[in-house]
């Protein structure tokens, strides 16, 4: 693999750890039986959620005493201003009796009641690449082992609420593949129609094959149309991020975090450039079906292409190609004696 695609490679698995935070998680309940269950709180988890009809929502989980407790609200409604109660053993118990009307509090547990504070400015985080309002955040250490309630409200009405929750940034292999999926799922929370977030992974589709089947060279075989399409999906996705990097800049204070999200785009666009270009080589060795699966993995390690795209580029080496011939004009042999 050439040095082009080696040092952005380099930086984004450094940049990973930086701006990949939360893993996705949706789930509402409304009372403390059907609190929704955070099976492990210390690991960093966003609830995305809506807040509506005057109905706080109830989440539950374990702590032991010695733990970090870390918790926030984020929304994407700049009027909508939720708030956060904590309830577990070891917390304040000197709270009033509007409390005890308005929640369901377990018996001998204590309660922190954090307000959320308007914010002018959205923050932008590079991952997705998004922007929100965090109204409020809590760290604290637990002093008690037991069941801890998070239960979210507002006194400003209905709107979208993301319940942040825990602080260790870690992956399942699943949860890593997914990750394109979830980032739809997040931006289609925050307001966006499926088909406006896929819509660039569209443009770059039907382009592409057209202007195959009008400008091609020649007819392309079933391995190098698979590597073809791969290649086009690994350009759509680079093409969503900078989309949704435009959309998110609106609205959002700049800071420096603006300068991760190009990295994201750069690298799918050089798999994407450097597919293209085995797609068009006349026969493929195995040092290149070799580089081929190369660019097909680190698709799918990077989130190029939704998964589907690597699928296909991994496939298409697994398939034999024919020979392309050569596009060079022969050299046309005159009879003798003229």
């Amino acid at each position: 693999m050439r040095v082009h695609l080696l040092l952005p490679i380099i930086i984004f698995a450094v940049l990973i750890p930086v701006s990949c935070a939360h893993t996705p998680i949706t789930g509402e309940g409304y009372g403390l039986r059907d609190a929704v269950v955070i099976s492990d709180p210390l690991k960093s988890w966003v609830v995305y959620t809506e807040y509506k009809d005057a109905r706080p929502l109830y989440y539950r989980f374990n702590l032991s005493a010695g733990e970090r407790l870390k918790a926030g609200l984020l929304t994407v409604d700049k009027d909508f201003v939720p708030d956060l109660t904590i309830m577990g053993p070891g917390l304040p118990t000197d709270f009033g009796e509007e409390f005890e009307t308005e929640f369901e509090i377990p018996e001998g547990y204590g309660l922190l009641h954090v307000h959320g504070e308007a914010q002018e400015h959205k923050e932008y985080e590079p991952f997705t690449p998004s922007s929100y309002y965090s109204v409020l955040s809590v760290d604290f250490t637990v002093n008690e082992t037991g069941t801890y309630y998070l239960v979210a409200d507002a006194a400003t009405g209905s709107g979208k609420v993301g319940i942040v929750i825990g602080y260790l940034e870690s992956f399942t292999v699943y949860e890593w593949l997914k990750v394109p999926f979830d980032v739809a799922f997040v931006h289609h929370w925050e307001g966006q129609d499926y088909l406006l977030i896929l819509f660039p992974m569209i443009v770059v589709l039907f382009a592409g094959l057209l202007l195959n089947c009008y400008y091609g060279k020649e007819k392309l075989d079933v391995a190098r149309t698979f590597t073809f399409v791969g290649a086009l999906t690994y350009f759509g996705s680079a093409g969503i991020i900078l989309t949704q990097m435009i959309i998110g800049l609106f609205g959002a204070a700049f800071n420096s975090l603006v300068l991760v999200t190009p990295f994201f785009i750069l690298l799918p666009a050089l798999l994407g450039y450097a597919l293209l270009r085995k797609v068009w080589q006349e026969q493929w060795s195995r040092g290149q079906k070799v580089r081929v699966l190369i660019y097909g993995l680190v698709g799918i390690v990077f989130w190029a292409g939704y998964v589907i795209g690597p699928a296909l580029v991994i496939i298409s080496i697994l398939i034999p190609a024919r020979h392309l011939r050569s596009t060079s004009i022969a050299p046309v042999s005159l009879p003798d004696g003229s």
